[in-house]
């Protein structure tokens, strides 16, 4: 399938880019020039020269000429959006192999889904286009889906050795690895294979592998200038757009299984709940004593605290809870009424965290420069609930953030992979008003998830490793960056804590490893009293749910969270299955729950009911 042709968009990336440059380029160099300056030609260059590897594992895997295109673009568009998760930039062939194995066995799912819903007609005429497959077509197509499935270190040497058929040498060279190093994944790679492939029946001599190289068919002109315009295109075909789409979820839920530490962080977290702690207008609670705290992160020296500090009573809220829902962040009462859309309707785009503050008169939001783009980072925007979008830029990413109790600053935290798969984040606080920026000198394996309500403490989540097996833990800390009180135990993975508005309780989730058939671990939500240690588990949770996010009531007596369902199966068989996700509020115990919102959605990784505050 094909979409518009924007030959405008080439000709201009022709005329800026000296393409003679370009054709002496080497992969990975045009893959650094992409991720930069977003250089189409550039793009298009790898379009051209990675195409025919990619067209010949689609039309290996599918069968078919048209699903092979369609799996060859959405391969590409993959490339286009996740650029920069290439972290082997000469390595761009290895990791393109293994998306377009998915991309090409998702769109067989897809047509076959078709199929199977489709009334049987027994004189349909044959398709011109169905490919003519070898008799062992099978068992070329079962190598193709596991070279797909290698680790990255180990496909790599095998596409740039076997299928492209260089020198052992030259691949040393251009990955930066000892010729000794490279002769052992090779051989690993070898292993693992014939391994694979004999459980699934199937005896391959591995010197087949360099016949995949050599039955890649030329990629027609056309389709070159078609996927070539993705970089800069919004105008997408549905199925190419969903494949795509789908592909990277699979990534990213891949990521959670190698390093939970950051993936778990990064699905639970991001999608996940916000900071509550208000007194309620119905039932008050005594005021709180709330010290600004920026005097503590200004200077290497403390200031000193003064001794007394009036109490000030802290911002009451609206009573209403904010969430997604079906492309929009939404307000709703908490028996289901009065729900009222409080953004732009952004279709299957989620924005990420979003939350209210103290008053429930603002609105914290974290928004990507392209919409189009699923890779982080995003940018904090503030505005007004009656002002128009986006609002205020507070001038800086971040990936996590908490408001201040009073509401007039927000804490933040910002994260990427550093040395041996660790955390490496960075921590501010900004004045919402003058969007004044100052270091937090928190840990840097720490996130912020909360602030305690008088102001005292930030609740983060740490990462790391303990007996190299991954670790997530909760704690209180103070606000110059020491430790308070670490409050789960390291045997648990546990993180995204939300104290309770009088700061006695944590609510939290704790990651249960995926059972089998299952495509992705369950966050499984608990709560802990602080002084004692007492946990308890929330009552009733969906067994076939995943919890997408959760909050307290202002006045602590009821806690929120959505959930979505969980499928079985493998991930490339549930493209476009009907997936429903529910808004539930109950007891903290999980007792007297009530659904007050659900959404239905066509596959399992579109959110449709997302991130829920309570103000």
């Amino acid at each position: 399938m094909s979409h518009p042709v924007l030959s405008s968009v080439l000709a201009r990336a022709s005329r800026s880019i000296d393409l003679s440059s370009q054709s002496e380029a080497t992969d990975g160099g045009l893959l650094t020039q992409f991720i930069q300056t977003k250089d189409e030609a550039a793009f298009a260059e790898l379009v051209r020269r990675l195409g025919p590897m990619v067209l010949g594992v689609c039309r290996r895997i599918t069968g078919d000429s048209h699903l092979a295109e369609d799996a060859f673009q959405a391969a590409f568009l993959v490339l286009a959006r996740r650029a920069n998760d290439v972290r082997l930039r000469e390595g761009v062939r290895g990791w393109l192999y293994g998306v377009a194995v998915r991309t090409a066995k998702g769109a067989r799912a897809v047509s076959a889904h078709r199929r199977a819903r489709e009334v049987t007609i027994s004189s349909l005429p044959d398709r011109s286009a169905e490919l003519k497959e070898p008799t062992d077509n099978e068992a070329i197509r079962l190598l193709d889906e596991e070279v797909g499935t290698l680790p990255d270190h180990l496909r790599v040497v095998v596409v740039l050795c076997e299928l492209e058929g260089l020198s052992r040498k030259v691949v040393a060279e251009r990955l930066k690895i000892p010729e000794g190093t490279l002769s052992s994944r090779l051989a690993k790679a070898r292993k693992v294979l014939a391994e694979r492939l004999l459980r699934r029946g199937v005896v391959l001599p591995v010197a087949v592998l360099g016949s995949l190289g050599l039955t890649a068919t030329a990629v027609p002109a056309r389709l070159i200038t078609q996927t070539s315009a993705l970089a800069s295109t919004t105008a997408l075909p549905p199925l190419v757009a969903s494949l795509a789409n789908g592909v990277i979820r699979i990534m990213f839920l891949d990521k959670l299984k190698i390093t939970i530490p950051l993936a778990a962080i990064a699905v639970g977290l991001l999608a996940c709940t916000t900071l509550v702690a208000i007194p309620p207008t119905s039932q008050p609670v005594k005021p709180q004593s709330f010290t600004t705290p920026v005097v503590l992160f200004a200077a290497k020296h403390l200031d000193p605290v003064p001794a007394k500090v009036e109490p000030k009573p802290l911002p009451k809220g609206p009573n209403k809870l904010l969430f997604w829902r079906a492309g929009c962040l939404t307000m709703i009462d908490p028996d289901g009424q009065n729900e009222k859309k409080v953004s732009e309707d952004r279709g299957k785009f989620h924005p990420g965290n979003s939350k209210l503050s103290p008053d429930g008169k603002k609105l914290a939001v974290l928004i990507p420069n392209d919409v189009e783009n699923l890779n982080l980072p995003r940018n904090l925007y503030v505005r007004e609930l009656t002002e128009k979008e986006p609002g205020t830029d507070l001038g800086f990413t971040c990936q996590m953030f908490a408001w201040s109790p009073d509401g007039t600053k927000i804490a933040t935290s910002d994260f990427v992979d550093g040395p041996g798969k660790q955390l490496a984040a960075t921590h501010y606080l900004v004045d919402v008003k003058t969007k004044e920026k100052t270091s937090i000198k928190l840990p840097d394996n720490h996130i912020i998830t909360d602030w305690s309500g008088d102001g005292k403490y930030f609740l983060t989540t740490s990462t790391g490793l303990n007996d190299d097996k991954p670790s997530l833990r909760i704690h209180l800390m103070n606000l110059d960056g020491t430790e308070h009180k670490v409050l789960t135990d390291a045997k648990e993975l546990a993180g995204n804590g939300q104290l309770s508005p009088e700061g006695t309780r944590v609510l939290y989730f704790i990651v249960q490893p995926p059972k089998e058939k299952q495509v992705q671990a369950r966050h499984e939500l608990n709560v802990l009293e602080i002084a004692t240690g007492k946990k308890t588990v929330v009552a009733d949770q969906p067994l076939n749910g995943d919890i997408q996010g959760y909050c307290w009531s202002p006045d602590g007596k009821q806690i929120a969270y959505t959930w979505r369902e969980i499928h079985e199966g493998k991930p490339e068989d549930l493209a476009g299955k009907e997936t429903e996700s529910h808004l539930v509020v109950c007891n903290p115990d999980g007792k007297n729950q009530k659904t007050i919102a659900s959404e239905k959605g066509q596959g399992p990784w579109i959110i449709t009911i997302g991130a829920v505050d309570w103000r």
